[in-house]
């Protein structure tokens, strides 16, 4: 049987390490920022996810629990998501069955700016014919 070289049988336990304390260490992520509205049967949220310093936040819109995107703030400006519902038995979110063929999310989080520093996102989505974000402010300090 060849035995192991020693080189691998001390570095590789300490790279191992290495990656495992890299991942151990890392701080838990940050609490989303919710906000909910009561839509038809559905319980509709949009949620803020803070980036760390000098990084991006996110925007997630959720329905009934079930994340239906989550974009960087740079793409969470203007949105437009299109679902072609199945003919026949399928399973669907209820918002989608509006009696169309197709139905469309469209919105987004727009910057609010105060002497040319961004402030605020002013979040606004419909699905279909419903409004699910109305006016959602989410204040930068």
């Amino acid at each position: 049987m060849r035995s192991t070289p020693r080189l691998v049988r001390t570095v590789l336990p300490l790279l191992l390490a290495a990656a495992c304390t890299g991942t151990v260490a890392q701080t838990k992520p940050p609490t989303p920022e919710c906000r909910t509205q009561q839509v038809e049967q559905s319980k509709v949220e949009i949620c803020l996810v803070r980036g760390a310093a000098f990084q991006h936040d996110h925007y997630m819109l959720r329905a009934d629990g079930a994340v239906i995107f989550m974009l960087p703030d740079d793409f969470a400006e203007k949105v437009e998501l299109e679902h072609t519902l199945a003919e026949g038995p399928s399973i669907e979110y209820p918002l989608s069955r509006q009696g169309e063929k197709s139905v469309k999310i469209v919105g987004g989080c727009v910057p609010e700016s105060k002497d040319g520093a961004e402030v605020a996102r002013i979040c606004n989505f419909r699905w279909g014919k419903y409004q699910v974000v109305k006016d959602q402010r989410f204040e930068f300090n």
